[in-house]
């Protein structure tokens, strides 16, 4: 069982209204002027996985060679997470939570974040920044577990042992493989990379990739064929059935989008679903250079629906 001793769980940052909206967030420019930036990138940067994922380290270690270049990296398991949280000259890759109130909606988010950890003005006190942040779409329990944190554990400390437990042994990430991260890091590293925040748009895209999807297929993973398969025949909230999305589909199981993705051959585009509790974003990611090439936030909105898709095609309909 993974125990942490003092990794921050929970931190707070100006920038975490960036995360709710943003398939992949990213606060270059923020930092900029503190210095932090700089301080990262003399870093090596830690990486760490679920448990399960460890089988297919060579895949994911071959994600990030693939895109990560604005530090040194190196792997390392769960247990070891706490031992690097005191070291000087590392940054962090790992799973971390946060709650948001918004009026009476209560938001669960969970990401895997890249922070840097340093001494702060207080003797004995650590800072923690937020350089990054990737939103995961996790499965009902793990959001439960994280919305009723203090009164299952009641202690931070226990809260922290626990919760981070679970989001290294038990939980499901249904936006989350190798192929995913790839597409993650790419936004992250050039972001950061070029001093950039990520802009809070709730819907961009590229005018000259996204209307290529007319003469090719877009890639759908598995995730989200089981919620076609679940709600096919049923009425979207509005009532409306948009124009279907009648250019080519092809539904690939996350071993097949992986291979893909992560292959040198033939570039795909590929959609990434995302929930976060009453929200949900729509991406589109191109290998070609795994740069997101559309993407939509939808608020109250959390489920996938057949419109979402025709909402992809009305925007290469008008870009034709």
């Amino acid at each position: 069982m993974f125990k942490v001793k003092q990794i921050l769980l929970f931190s707070f940052f100006i920038l975490w209204a960036a995360i709710a909206q943003s398939q992949v967030a990213y606060f270059g420019k923020s930092l900029l002027n503190s210095q932090k930036l700089e301080v990262f990138k003399k870093t090596t940067t830690v990486f760490t996985f679920q448990y399960n994922d460890y089988a297919e380290l060579e895949k994911f270690e071959q994600a990030i060679k693939k895109n990560w270049k604005i530090t040194p990296y190196k792997i390392i398991k769960p247990e070891e997470l706490a031992r690097y949280d005191t070291l000087a000259n590392y940054s962090l890759f790992y799973f971390d939570a946060y709650t948001e109130k918004s009026d009476t909606i209560n938001n669960t988010n969970i990401i895997y974040a890249l922070k840097l950890i340093t001494p702060s003005k207080k003797p004995k006190v650590k800072e923690e920044i937020l350089l990054a942040a990737v939103a995961l779409f996790a499965d009902p329990s793990t959001n439960f577990l994280v919305e009723t944190q203090d009164q299952q554990y009641g202690t931070k400390r226990r809260i922290k042992n626990n919760i981070l437990s679970h989001f290294y042994n038990k939980a499901s990430f249904y936006n989350w493989s190798p192929g995913f991260l790839s597409g993650y890091l790419k936004q992250i590293n050039d972001g950061l990379l070029a001093s950039e925040n990520c802009n809070l748009d709730y819907q961009f895209y590229n005018r000259v990739r996204l209307p290529e999807l007319a003469k090719e297929t877009l890639y759908v993973p598995e995730y989200i064929k089981e919620v076609f398969s679940s709600r096919l025949a049923l009425l979207p909230p509005s009532g409306i059935i948009a124009e279907p999305y009648n250019y080519k589909l092809k539904f690939v199981s996350y071993k097949a989008l992986d291979s893909l993705i992560l292959s040198n051959a033939t570039p795909i585009k590929y959609v990434v679903y995302t929930q976060r509790d009453n929200d949900k974003i729509i991406s589109v990611y191109d290998s070609k250079d795994d740069k997101i090439i559309y993407q939509r936030f939808y608020p109250q909105s959390p489920d996938f629906e057949m419109n979402d898709l025709s909402e992809i095609k009305k925007v290469i309909v008008s870009l034709k």
